[in-house]
């Protein structure tokens, strides 16, 4: 045992000169050890940074509870030559790798460093983060052997007194030294640049823009500073030229408190399950949404779920329609109102809101009901069948959508019986473009020797189809083979379902043709 202890911390001794070396600080020389490469020769992380009271080997030692070996040390700090090993590759280490990010910000924030400038700083600080990551790999080496990862508290332990005494030794430029690891800060500091007031303003989001790029915004900047509000999209990953429409469309924007109104509405739709990476895309297409309060988001949320919107579908509704957010209950519940009046049940209701959120934006009055009418007024009482095969037709204009293509149904020889089946069998129909679709699609129908109306009455999805893609192709392999199949079977089944069963009535005619040759030189 004695001799078991003796080794042990010889092998620490070992270890921490290997980090000593490997830690240089090498500002002073004006040197750098590059993430890549080693004090001598080899692969892997290194830097520059001397961190006094601190030893890592023996933290070493005390985390993995008296199994550690030199051998455990990284290739980056070992002497040229030693053999490497593999543990986990750092790319593998998501979530050690965030909880190093939100460590590195709140490090920042202690030392006065703002909120979203912290963010930008760590985001950029790819190569300390990698190093970081590769020293946490080290120290907790057993840990990793065995599967297990170490937990919140033990990385932030770990890393803790490296980034105290970072802190101690670069009072002055600490950003600088985070950004430029493991090179020496610059002579000339970032931050100075970020200082210039003539023909720039500056972001921590993108470092600098030129106003000369992107003039719209020069009305928001404020003693050379963007307004917080839209720094903080610019963080969220608005691109620049995205903010100039948004604030040019709405530009109070630009005065929301981003603690207290737009972070609250950002944290509560990652909550709902949005993406990160969705959330510019809503703030560009409802910027509203981030001045409302969480008082008023809060029960229009509840009152949907109540109806059937399952929470695991918000994330697809919002991408489509965010707006739905902005609206109040009450308003909300005047289109349920509506939709009961057309025989809805609440769960229909929240299958149609999910379905086409859009409908909640509609005046009842003014649009949804003059529809409704209009439907009955030609004979479709079945209106709630209609709403649940598309409730997008609901968002369809009456006088340039609607009422035009059942004029060109009843002008080409269709009943008013027979056009009430079509919508009903097809409610999509009403959305399409009579001249560059409805009309070409009709001429080919023509063409192909189909005069009878009832084709379509019970198939109206032809007009569905691609044109050039899928109906002239199918009816011209028909025709060559001989072949005269409904419009169903001809357009509906999979190329694949298509060519084989097109092989095998071919085969057939081919039959059929053989006996009537046989027959006709037997008569």
């Amino acid at each position: 045992m004695a001799f078991i202890g003796i080794n042990a911390s010889f092998q620490a001794l070992n270890f921490d000169e290997a980090l000593r070396v490997a830690h240089n600080n090498a500002f002073s020389a004006g040197m750098a050890l590059r993430s890549g490469a080693t004090a001598g020769s080899g692969s892997g992380s290194g830097s520059n940074f001397k961190v006094s009271g601190f030893s890592l080997g023996r933290h070493a030692m005390s985390s993995s509870s008296g199994d550690f070996q030199l051998s455990d040390v990284e290739p980056s700090v070992i002497a040229n030559g030693q053999k490497s090993w593999e543990l986990v590759d750092l790319k593998q280490m998501v979530g050690e790798r965030e909880e190093i990010k939100a460590m590195l910000v709140d490090f920042l924030r202690s030392r006065s460093v703002s909120r979203p400038l912290a963010a930008r700083v760590v985001n950029k600080s790819t190569r300390l983060i990698t190093h970081l990551l590769s020293l946490l790999r080290t120290v907790h080496r057993a840990r990793y052997l065995k599967g297990r990862e170490p937990t919140t508290s033990e990385v932030r332990n770990t890393l803790r007194s490296f980034l105290e005494n970072l802190g101690a030794q670069h009072k002055d430029g600490l950003v600088d030294v985070l950004l430029s690891f493991p090179d020496p800060p610059p002579a000339k500091s970032k931050l100075l640049d970020l200082q210039r007031l003539q023909s720039t303003f500056t972001s921590s989001a993108l470092w600098e823009l030129n106003l000369g790029d992107y003039p719209k915004l020069e009305a928001f900047v404020v003693d050379g500073q963007l307004r917080p509000a839209l720094e903080y999209f610019l963080i969220l990953g608005i691109s620049p030229k995205e903010l100039e429409n948004l604030v040019s469309r709405y530009p109070m924007i630009s005065s929301y408190s981003v603690e207290g109104k737009i972070k609250p509405v950002v944290d509560f739709l990652l909550i709902m399950g949005v993406p990160k990476s969705d959330v510019p895309k809503i703030a560009v297409k409802r910027p509203q949404l981030f001045g409302c309060s969480l008082d008023n988001i809060k029960p229009t949320v509840a009152l949907l779920e109540g109806l059937g919107v399952e929470p695991d579908r918000w994330p697809k509704i919002l991408a489509s329609f965010p707006h739905i957010l902005t609206y109040s209950a009450a308003k909300v519940d005047q289109v349920v109102k509506f939709l009961a009046d057309i025989g809805m049940s609440p769960e229909e209701s929240g299958r149609i809101l999910t379905r086409f959120p859009h409908i909640v934006g509609y005046s009842t009055q003014e649009k949804l009901r003059p529809i409704l009418n209009h439907f009955y007024s030609i004979g479709i009482t079945d209106v709630k069948t209609l709403v649940l095969r598309s409730p997008q037709i609901l968002g369809l204009s009456l006088e340039e959508n609607i009422k035009p293509t059942l004029q060109f149904f009843t002008d080409v020889g269709y009943s008013k019986e027979e056009i009430n089946t079509i919508i009903l069998r097809f409610p999509q129909i009403l959305g399409l473009n009579i001249e560059g679709n409805l009309r070409s699609k009709w001429m080919y129908f023509l063409q192909m020797g189909r005069e009878s109306n009832a084709d379509i009455v019970v198939f109206p999805q032809y007009f569905g189809y691609s044109l050039e893609k899928r109906i002239k192709p199918r009816y011209e392999a028909l025709k060559s083979s001989g072949v005269d199949w409904s419009l169903n079977r001809m357009l509906s089944t999979t190329e694949l379902l298509f060519q084989k069963y097109l092989e095998r009535d071919k085969e057939l005619v081919a039959v059929v043709r053989d006996l009537n040759v046989n027959e006709s030189v037997g008569d």
